[in-house]
């Protein structure tokens, strides 16, 4: 009789510790999603720069130039790098414990592992502890921004090419918003503002479900930012100065008058930094607002300009070196960070 008892109490703690592991896995694969459905993943100046850096509770999570731009991690005092993965990541998004990036493991030279995986190219999450990856979207995408408990993204279509998409954070829901590639940089109060591709280039919104679209600005624009209340823009009828416009479209002005490559808001926004691509004046400047003070940070050709709360990272054209400016001292140090395995 006791053989009997000791046989079921073993069955029982067998058969509990097989249920606690099937709950671990189900629970641990479960979508967490966000309280806050204004959450973001990552500035609108950092997306419109490639989204090669994002910042989220004491980490920076960005696309290693000296490793093929694949996704690793450091601590926002730049110390501690490591890869997460060996994928190729671009538009990084970031909010709690998820990373959601643009994969195009299609670019990367020489890598067998990475041209022989399932899908080289689509839309992913992973946990910011670099495991539980998950495929959203496997054809090329472009432009993702995370808002709320959506991404909003250029989906890529063979005989459409890119549109604009929704899908939740779990991979359901997936929806065209837009049948024209809009860029999703700028998202505020459930709208989204971009430049019109196919009839126009004035500036629309958009509601985040798809509906009520109008226009706020009707110019010549490009490379269409927000921070604050303010839209940020290049106007293409004044060779690609920097202008902005308030939210609802009132008032337009120009803050740069010179011809520029790409450009970047800080998060309070009282400083501008940008690119110039004159041919005579070619240069990474800033400008403080609102006392309009120039100064020159390096003479040279220089893009993808990405903020952290500390740091602006920019990198030479072609990719081969990277640079940061220390936003509090106005020191700028060349920086290598190591391939890491």
């Amino acid at each position: 009789m006791k053989k009997i008892f000791k046989r079921i109490f073993m069955g029982i703690i067998a058969a509990g510790a097989v249920a606690f592991i099937i709950y671990t896995i189900v629970t641990g694969n479960r979508t967490k999603f966000y309280d806050d459905e204004s959450t973001i993943g990552n500035t609108s100046g950092n997306l419109l720069n490639g989204g090669l850096f994002c910042e989220n509770e004491g980490k920076i999570y960005f696309a290693n130039p000296y490793d093929e731009n694949k996704l690793y991690c450091m601590d926002s005092d730049l110390s501690n790098a490591k890869k997460l993965i060996d994928d190729r990541a671009s538009y990084i998004n970031s909010a709690g414990s998820y990373i959601f990036y643009t994969r195009r493991n299609d670019q990367i030279k020489n890598d067998v592992d990475a041209l022989l995986s399932i899908s080289t190219t689509g839309l992913f999450r992973i946990n910011t502890s670099g495991h539980g990856i998950k495929r959203l979207y496997d054809d090329p995408t472009q432009v993702i921004c995370l808002y709320g408990n959506n991404l909003f993204y250029q989906h890529y279509d063979q005989k459409k090419g890119l549109e604009l998409y929704s899908v939740k954070i779990d991979g359901n829901d997936n929806k065209k918003l837009l049948n024209e590639p809009a860029a999703p940089y700028a998202l505020h109060n459930d709208k989204i503002y971009y430049t019109g591709w196919n009839k126009d280039h004035y500036i629309h919104s958009l509601g985040t479900s798809g509906s009520g679209s109008q226009v706020i600005y009707a110019g010549n624009c490009t490379n269409l930012t927000r921070q604050g209340s303010y839209l940020y823009f290049m106007d293409m009828e004044q060779d690609y100065s920097l202008c902005r416009v308030p939210l609802d479209g009132s008032s337009v002005e120009t803050l740069i008058n010179k011809r520029l490559a790409t450009y970047n808001v800080s998060e309070d926004g009282t400083t501008i930094f940008y690119q110039v691509d004159n041919g005579s004046e070619n240069g990474l400047y800033k400008l403080e607002l609102p006392s309009m003070e120039t100064s020159l940070i390096s003479e040279g050709d220089y893009n993808y300009l990405n903020l952290t709360s500390e740091y602006l990272f920019y990198e030479t054209f072609d990719q081969s070196k990277l640079f940061i400016y220390n936003l509090t001292t106005g020191q700028t140090q060349q920086h290598t960070i190591e391939k890491s395995k």
